[in-house]
């Protein structure tokens, strides 16, 4: 059973007692991400969680490496476009350590001005790994152009001009403004109690300082289009992309199983036409991607350049078979029996566990335990994918970023243009 209560100040504590657990996996969750930031400030919601292992003022950076070695599991953090997480897993006689550890990084980063210039340069060297991924970058331009002027359509880590200016007003000046106790969760799974953790974290999350309202989230505009960014390398990158459905919205689980059937796994329509029957791309694959007010189906190809026209052509088809046909009754089949061992089987992973608890707040401000999804995945209809697909898979609402040594009008052929 999942118990919640509410501290006085709006933090949210969420945890579900497992007894025959070893463990304990708690997170520290903020509704602050890279959607929350302007285009000066690029990249500082990832800046303030690399700064938080930096020393805080009980624990220098060593001392911060050594406790998390000595507890015997992990600890780490992440930043998402909608998120901030810090989190940890250890044996459950550790959960006061871990408590501690992480409220600790959470609430007093030191900002220290020397760790803030040395892990510059370490994240200045993460956007640079990105530019040289171009199967990470051919995404990063993607987004600039679908969802242009808008956060989301940025990198999470921001980028070389926008980091580079980052000083500790700024980044002090952000944390004041987002880290709200409303925006905060606890999430905690394992051989624990919630009084327990109550207990451990209530003193401290309570004096998390309020303040006025939250800044407001407006959702991006999309803008379909043919997107070019020439580079002399030996393959081509392709990506592109529709809206989709929010996390929240009734037709997320009939948007995931359109998703299985177009490109989400090996028995997929991209998978089989693309790769297996044609040979045009050693990786083809789609994939939804979900925020709480919009959403994207995106799908990747990284073929040969003389090939990316025919290439583009075929998922072209694809997409407009989807969008004019139902798909076949074991396709749907198939999908549902993906999807609900995939939600059945996260449910074995306390991570996932802890996870999905703090998610379900955010977004639905309840819990959906993973028996009520997969009745809700199998609950889904053939003519419910089919409105869908009619809906979304349009050729006209589709943008195409390709990275490589191409030429616009050959994809602009392609895509039928």
């Amino acid at each position: 059973m999942i118990e919640k209560t509410v501290l006085d100040n709006g933090v949210r504590v969420l945890t579900e007692r497992n007894p025959q657990a070893f463990s304990v996996t708690v997170g520290l969750w903020m509704e602050v991400g890279s959607r929350d930031e302007d285009p000066a400030h690029g990249g500082v919601s990832h800046f303030i969680e690399h700064m938080a292992f930096k020393g805080t003022a009980r624990r220098s950076p060593l001392d911060i490496a050594r406790e998390i070695d000595r507890l015997g599991g992990l600890a780490n953090a992440f930043t998402s476009k909608e998120h901030t997480c810090y989190h940890a897993r250890a044996l459950a006689g550790r959960l006061p350590e871990i408590c501690d550890l992480l409220s600790d990084l959470l609430l007093n980063p030191t900002l220290d001005p020397a760790e803030l210039e040395r892990e510059r340069d370490v994240i200045l060297q993460e956007i640079c790994a990105v530019e040289d991924t171009p199967e990470d970058l051919v995404h990063v331009l993607f987004g600039e152009g679908f969802w242009p002027d808008h956060p989301l359509g940025r990198s999470v880590l921001g980028s070389v001009e926008s980091v580079s200016a980052l000083d500790r007003a700024a980044i002090q000046a952000y944390l004041a403004e987002h880290y709200r106790p409303r925006r905060a969760v606890v999430s905690a799974v394992g051989n624990l109690e919630h009084q327990q953790v109550l207990d451990l974290l209530g003193p401290t999350l309570a004096a998390l300082p309020g303040g006025g309202d939250d800044p407001p989230r407006t959702p991006p505009l999309v803008s379909p289009g043919l997107w070019l960014s020439p580079r002399d390398s030996e393959q081509a990158h392709l990506a592109l992309g529709l809206a989709a459905p929010a996390a929240s919205s009734p037709q997320r689980f009939a948007a995931a199983l359109l998703n299985l059937i177009l490109g989400g796994n090996m028995s997929s329509r991209l998978f089989q036409e693309v790769r297996e029957k044609r040979g045009l791309a050693y990786s083809v694959y789609s994939y939804l991607s979900s925020y709480s007010d919009c959403g994207l189906l995106g799908i990747y190809l990284g073929v040969a350049p003389e090939r990316a026209a025919e290439a583009l052509a075929v998922v072209r088809a694809e997409l407009m078979r989807l969008a004019g046909e139902p798909p076949q009754e074991h396709e749907l089949l198939d999908a549902k029996e993906n999807l609900t061992g995939a939600i059945l089987l996260a449910a074995e992973n306390p991570e996932s566990r802890m996870s999905r608890i703090a998610r379900n707040e955010y977004q639905f401000g309840r819990q959906v335990e993973p028996a009520e999804a997969a009745a809700q995945v199998e609950a889904v209809t053939m003519d419910q994918i089919a409105d869908l697909a009619a809906s979304l898979l349009r050729p006209e609402n589709l943008g195409v970023m390709a990275l490589g040594p191409l030429e616009e009008a050959d994809l602009a052929r392609g895509l039928g243009r």
